[in-house]
């Protein structure tokens, strides 16, 4: 394990262009190109198995709508702090978090830090409380405020465009890691997956010492979507240890695997540390999509992805286990259901130390 004063605090060099992370081209694939399958899911798969981040151009996620969604975000957040906690963060993790409820902690040698300097408004799928299966975080539930109209719309309606760009993705995933295109169906198109949109805003303020707007983690999901903010932040930590910021690439997506593709793939899809730190003086916003299987899928190691020689390295969970494991050991008011570990160890083997 790399010492606290060699990594987890050092300073972020810049990333330039495509130097670092790979840009891949939607286009082909989506306008059902012959071989242009084959040829996305060979990017993504270089690029999971060496960074665990990739930049995505011609998506078809229309730019206004994205614009739009940042100004919805900007809206909400400007509004007073008492109408913001009129819909604080329940116990299904939906609805306004004030900052100091995050901070990540995933193994108990993690040196001390802050709570994380950043508020947030979360959202999952629109449905009903009571039509929630069981009582998973993060589905039914969700709360609006009463006074910003357009606002439900717009987030709602970009849910759904990430939403259909995440299950167009699905049979390049498969393709990647050798499996038939179909081979992530079952735990996406025919059950109800989980998706969480994330309205963030990480002030101006500048972190104390020992503190982030977003301490160094891992996504608890199977894959995440960036739209690009105009002000940088997001550092993620390479293969030496070192800490790099991602350039921010108009038009385009930033993509990265979250944890529960890591366990699936029995580690050869990196799940990648990384951060937030906005030192740029002004207010940071950032409007990240989590999206995972079903709560009840299964996450045991792919058959493409383990033999004789290379066994399965995690214990299998649901995804309702490992997500309340998850956000147990990130959000303080998500910390009464502590679920199942994935490691066998019970921490996280590894850390952003």
């Amino acid at each position: 394990m790399t010492s606290a004063s060699t990594s987890l605090f050092d300073d972020a060099r810049v990333a330039q262009g495509d130097d670092l992370i790979p840009v891949l081209d939607l286009g082909p694939f989506l306008a059902g190109t012959p071989g242009a399958l084959e040829a996305l899911a060979a990017g993504v798969r270089s690029a999971l198995e060496e960074i665990g981040f990739f930049f995505i151009r011609n998506h078809g996620v229309p730019q206004t709508l994205v614009d739009r969604v940042f100004a919805e975000n900007r809206r909400f957040h400007d509004e007073p702090d008492t109408r913001k906690l009129e819909i604080q963060v329940n116990e299904r993790g939906l609805g306004y978090m004030p900052s100091g409820l995050q901070q990540p902690r995933y193994n108990k040698d993690e040196p001390p830090r802050l709570p994380d300097l950043g508020e947030a408004f979360f959202i999952g799928r629109e449905i009903r409380a009571e039509d929630a299966k069981g009582d998973p975080v993060y589905q039914g539930g969700n709360q609006w405020p009463a006074d910003l109209p357009g606002f439900r719309d717009a987030l709602l309606g970009y849910y759904d465009a990430i939403e259909a760009l995440s299950l167009k993705l699905l049979p390049v995933y498969a393709t990647a890691l050798e499996l038939p295109p179909d081979a992530f169906d079952e735990a996406f198109l025919h059950n109800q997956p989980m998706g969480v949109l994330r309205v963030s805003h990480y002030p101006s303020t500048r972190c104390a010492e020992n503190q982030w707007n977003a301490s160094p983690h891992i996504d608890g999901d199977f894959i995440t979507f960036l739209a690009q903010s105009e002000v940088p932040g997001l550092q993620l930590r390479i293969a030496d240890g070192s800490w790099v910021q991602a350039p921010a690439l108009p038009g385009t997506f930033l993509v990265n695997s979250g944890e529960i593709l890591r366990l699936w793939s029995n580690g050869r899809f990196k799940a990648t540390y990384h951060r937030v730190l906005n030192t740029s003086g002004q207010d940071r916003y950032a409007i990240p999509f989590f999206y995972s299987p079903s709560p009840e899928t299964r996450i045991e190691c792919l058959p493409t992805c383990c033999d004789d020689e290379t066994p399965p390295k995690y214990r299998p969970v649901t995804v309702r286990e490992y997500t309340d494991w998850f956000s147990h050991k990130v959000f303080v008011h998500l910390k009464d259901n502590p679920g199942v570990s994935p490691y066998y160890e019970g921490d996280r083997p590894d850390s952003a130390e």
